[in-house]
């Protein structure tokens, strides 16, 4: 496992002094980046390999808001290997060791070239020494919505929305959902599903779903096919 203790900085706040969903993502991202980094499996080794750890799904769980100058500890943990998915849990905790924050995530080893899955060996897995955190969260490869759906706004995918890995960086679809969620919009669980990757410029069409419990947002490029799913409860 690995950990590490921050203050909450203005920058991540929105116009409450809260801590975004999309900015709660960053900092499970920075967390997990710290962590490939401090074991020898960073960013430059792993450009290196030409390869890369994509996400396929995410489930977090906020317990308690995330405000401005709140000491902070970030964890992560990987927790389960097998031959085509890795799954990592993050934890955010207050000065009291109380969960603010608790998720579950999956992955896939890609060929930075291909763009294509790869198999996950031992000498993949082995150097991560997985630990689970949690047993009752789970991320889910599948979203389904029920009702009838609302055509939003279609966005470009702009150059600064870019990653390391070359496509449209997780957090982000995440930041794009919450432009059309109403004010104030009380979300306390997010469960996402990264279908197909987005490149810079791409033009991606939102499309909203008002479900019993909750509020859905799809992706799809000009093909019409679904790039990323989100469910915000």
């Amino acid at each position: 496992m690995f950990s590490y203790e921050t203050t909450v900085s203005y920058s991540r706040t929105d116009r409450n002094g809260k801590v975004p969903m999309h900015e709660i993502l960053n900092l499970l991202q920075d967390c997990s980046t710290f962590h490939s980094e401090d074991i020898g499996r960073g960013v430059s080794y792993m450009k290196r390999e030409a390869r890369a750890w994509v996400l396929v799904a995410y489930k977090v769980i906020v317990n308690r808001p995330i405000m401005f100058g709140q000491k902070i500890t970030i964890g992560t943990s990987p927790s389960k290997f097998s031959s085509m998915f890795a799954s990592r849990q993050y934890f955010i905790k207050d000065e009291n060791g109380d969960y603010l924050v608790q998720a579950d995530s999956l992955w896939v080893l890609i060929d930075i070239q291909t763009r294509k899955p790869l198999r996950i060996t031992e000498e993949d897995s082995s150097v991560y020494k997985p630990e689970p955190i949690f047993d009752n969260i789970k991320a889910s490869r599948k979203i389904r919505f029920s009702s009838e759906r609302t055509k939003l706004e279609s966005f470009k995918v702009l150059k600064t929305y870019i990653d390391s890995n070359g496509h449209m960086n997780n957090a982000n679809y995440l930041r794009a959902a919450e432009e059309f969620l109403p004010t104030n919009f009380p979300c306390h669980e997010v469960d996402i599903v990264y279908n197909k990757e987005a490149m810079e410029g791409e033009i991606i069409t939102p499309y909203l779903y008002s479900e019993e419990n909750g509020i859905g947002i799809s992706f799809e490029n000009q093909s019409g096919e679904t790039l990323t799913r989100i469910m915000l409860m």
